[in-house]
């Protein structure tokens, strides 16, 4: 749904994208210039024409001017969308100017009060899209150029209005006020710590399907999100995209890639952590049998850079879930509705730091294809060595008939195989309500539950327990030890999670 498109712009994403060309601006200043002049604004923009290059500047996409004790940073892309005509694009973005004061320490005080209206839309490939966002927005904040970012920034929205349309469907979506923060702190090695939060109010997504009658609708009364990403080399970062942009062919870029190879490999892992996290509270679906109602959801990832043990996660957390009262509906699925949930995914156990040491040291933008096949057993060598696996942390899912539960591990590479145990609470309850069912073949039904009950152990706590050991690659599986399938002889190897 369009809901979870939304959630990958949310507020704080938003902040950020929109403030960082105005960081690269201001960390290309003079550091003398504490008084504003034509000749201080010339200084600025000869720094990032030396880091971005000139074409910004010539086709009045940015501009920089004095403007009383600050200087006026504004971004118009009108010219470079207008370009776009051509390839049957049309989008329209309203200029928005930024306030930068030099303040006596070198750092800018920044201010805008610069609306966010901008729209797309294509009639070009099979499925035309049509865009339209506006928000009303303030912001402010200090940015300073030691760390290459902002030390605060603030952006405040009265309200969002967003409208899609494509041949299947027309969505719109609105939003209340909201609040997005930046924080940034210097890390080591040249690095910098950003941590963005954000919040929305009364969040309403209306999506019409052109060919139903009946259109579903998502609300949720708050939104927010927090993401930080820990010793960021931001700087590395900016210093590549001005070797980007200063290349006026794919050949003098290539030329420098050598620089850009050294210049990669010292800013090794790229960043330690990253991490992000979406909430949502008293959340509604409104459905053509009617409302399905949750009240918290949450949704977080979680990845490392580039290091020896790389890991990337995942966390979905719900409660509340309450299905509407239907004839759809039969009354003896309401013991067996979850209300409350969770998953907690992890994959790990990577090299990435080799991984990427070796692809990048190997390199080679003039061949074709730049990285030689003949490295491919070596990374294969690397992930096997390592033996990569995924890990399902504790999930429960919660029901008023009882409770199931499951974790464990299993392997990646070289054979997919592991272990997971599963835990049921009150499995007669949840065995009884299955009975109350009024499904067909409701006999084998009962033949599947009962092996799989007469195959649980009882835990010291009372819970019923099944411990499932599996090899995908052999198609082996026993559960508490009971052999269920044998599997084919002749594995992959040893290719069990540690």
């Amino acid at each position: 749904m369009q809901l979870f498109r939304m959630k990958r712009r949310s507020p704080a994403t938003k902040l950020a994208l929109r403030g960082s060309l105005l960081a690269a601006t201001l960390l290309t200043a003079p550091a003398f210039a504490q008084g504003v002049s034509a000749d201080g604004a010339k200084q600025l923009q000869d720094s990032l024409a030396k880091t971005f290059g000139t074409g910004l500047f010539e086709k009045g996409i940015l501009s920089i001017t004095p403007q009383g004790s600050a200087y006026a940073v504004k971004l118009d892309p009108t010219s470079a969308l207008a370009a776009l005509k051509e390839t049957g694009v049309t989008a329209s973005f309203d200029p928005i100017t930024y306030l930068a004061t030099p303040n006596a320490d070198g750092t800018y005080a920044v201010t805008s009060d610069s609306k966010i209206n901008y729209s797309f839309s294509t009639d070009k490939g099979d499925k035309p899209v049509a865009l339209k966002i506006s928000a009303p927005c303030k912001s402010t904040g200090v940015f300073d150029p030691k760390i290459a970012t902002f030390s605060t920034f603030e952006s405040n929205c009265a309200s969002m209005s967003m409208d899609m349309q494509d041949p299947d469907s027309t969505m719109t979506a609105s939003m209340g006020a909201i609040t997005s923060k930046l924080t940034g702190a210097a890390g080591s090695a040249g690095g910098v710590t950003i941590a963005t939060t954000g919040s929305a109010t009364d969040f309403v997504e209306t999506i019409q399907p052109k060919d139903k009658p009946f259109a579903i609708k998502v609300s949720a009364k708050s939104l927010t999100t927090d993401a930080t990403i820990d010793n960021f080399q931001l700087a590395t970062a900016l210093e590549l995209i001005g070797l980007a942009a200063n290349s006026k062919d794919p050949q003098q870029l290539i030329a420098k890639q050598e620089d850009v190879k050294q210049k990669l490999l010292a800013a090794l892992p790229l960043w330690n952590n990253l991490a992000g996290k979406t909430q949502l509270s008293d959340v509604t679906i409104d459905t053509p049998v009617g409302p399905v109602k949750l009240g918290n959801l949450s949704y977080g990832v979680a990845m490392t850079g580039a290091v020896k043990d790389a890991s990337y996660g995942i966390n979905i957390k719900y409660d509340g879930l309450a299905l509407p009262q239907s004839p759809v509906i039969p009354s003896w699925t309401a013991p067996l509705v979850p209300a409350q949930g969770n998953v907690d995914v992890k994959f790990e156990g990577v090299d990435l730091q080799a991984i990427a040491k070796l692809a990048i040291e190997n390199f080679d933008a003039s061949k074709d294809p730049p990285i030689p096949d003949s490295l491919t057993p070596q990374f294969l060598g690397m992930l096997v060595a390592t033996k990569p696996h995924v890990t399902l942390g504790p999930s429960t899912f919660t029901a008023p008939a009882g409770a199931l539960s499951a974790e464990g591990q299993m392997s990646v590479m070289p054979s997919q195989k592991g272990k997971v145990t599963i835990a049921a609470t009150n499995l007669d309850q949840i065995i009884a309500a299955v009975t109350n069912a009024q499904v067909p073949n409701k006999e084998s039904a009962m033949m599947g539950i009962a092996l799989i009950k007469g195959l649980a152990k009882t835990g010291p706590d009372g819970k019923a327990i099944w411990d499932v050991d599996f090899d995908a690659g052999t198609k082996a599986v026993s559960v508490n030890g009971q052999v269920l399938s044998p599997g084919s002889a002749g594995g992959e190897g040893d290719g069990t999670a540690q």
